[in-house]
C-alpha cells in the first residue's frame, strides 16, 4: 500500500443529489495521479477540530486526479454542515489518503457481495466499477439498504450496471410506507443476505454501514455458516466490537 499522504484538492462540483446527500468531485491541485485501492476512504482536514472520514466513490485508474465522494448532511448535523460549508467555500481542501483495509485490492477469485447500507454506497461504487473495469470472472452483488425509498440517491447507477454489466442488484428497504408505494424487498438488509445466501456461493462479503449494522450482519452471516474470514468491513478496525457475544436481532 501507498505511503499514507496529505494532499490539496480543488472542489470542482458539488450538488446536492437527492434529499440530504450531496456528490462531490475534487480534483488534485498539483495534477500528480492519486494511489488507492478500490474501498478506500480518505480523511478531509476541517479548519477546526477532527478530520471527517468519507469512502472515495471513484475507482482508482491510471493517472487518475479526480475523487468522488458521497457526504450526507441532514438537519441538525452541525458537523457534516461544517464539511459543506467548508467544500463550498472556494478554499483549497487538503486530506490525507489513503485509509482503510476493506478494499479490493486484488479482487478475490470468488464472487463478491457488496453490503451498503445508505452512504455506504459510496464505498461499494468503486469496487463494481473497479470489479468492471478488471473483469471480475465471478458474480458481484449488491444490496444496497434505505430507511425509505428516497434514499437511493442516485438509483440509476446500479440499475445501469445491471444492465450493461450483469450486476446482480437487490434494493432493500426497511421503513415503506403506504404513501411510498414500494414493490420492492422489504426489512432488514441482512436478512435480504441471510435468504439468497444459497445462490451467493462461496462468496466474499463486503460490509458498509454503522457497527451496529456490519456486526449484526457478520452475526447472520457466521450463524447461516459463512466462514467470518470472507467477511470484510472497515468497522473492524475503527470500531472494534466489544467483548460481549451479540447475536443477530
Amino acid at each position: 500500500m501507498p505511503d499514507q499522504r496529505t494532499r490539496a484538492f480543488r472542489v470542482k462540483h458539488l450538488n446536492k443529489v437527492a434529499g440530504d446527500i450531496y456528490q462531490v468531485h475534487l480534483v488534485v491541485a498539483d495534477g500528480k495521479p492519486l494511489s488507492f485501492e478500490a474501498g478506500q476512504y480518505l480523511q478531509v482536514i476541517m479548519p477546526e477540530g477532527d478530520p471527517c472520514a468519507y469512502s472515495i466513490a471513484s475507482a482508482p485508474g491510471d493517472n487518475r486526479n479526480e475523487l468522488e465522494l458521497h457526504v450526507q448532511c441532514y438537519p441538525g448535523h452541525e458537523r457534516a454542515q461544517q464539511v459543506i460549508e467548508h467544500l463550498s467555500s472556494g478554499e483549497m481542501i487538503r486530506v490525507t489518503l489513503p485509509h482503510g483495509n476493506c478494499h479490493l485490492g486484488d479482487c478475490p477469485d470468488a464472487p463478491v457481495v457488496l453490503i451498503a447500507a445508505g452512504t455506504g454506497f459510496a464505498q461499494m461504487k468503486s469496487m463494481v466499477e473497479f470489479a468492471h473495469q478488471n473483469g471480475h470472472l465471478h458474480p458481484v452483488s449488491l444490496y444496497w439498504g434505505v430507511r425509505r425509498p428516497h434514499g437511493f440517491y442516485l438509483p440509476h447507477l446500479p440499475v445501469q450496471w445491471s444492465s450493461e454489466w450483469g450486476l446482480h442488484y437487490h434494493p432493500v428497504v426497511s421503513e415503506a410506507e403506504a404513501e411510498d408505494d414500494w414493490a420492492g424487498r422489504h426489512g432488514q438488509l441482512y436478512r435480504a443476505v441471510i435468504d439468497d445466501l444459497e445462490q451467493l456461493g462461496n462468496a466474499h462479503f463486503y460490509l458498509s454501514g454503522s457497527p451496529d449494522m456490519v456486526y449484526t450482519t457478520l452475526d447472520g452471516l457466521v450463524a447461516a455458516g459463512v466462514d467470518e474470514s470472507r467477511v470484510h468491513s472497515d468497522v473492524f478496525d475503527y470500531a472494534p466490537r466489544e467483548s460481549v457475544t451479540r447475536q443477530p436481532g
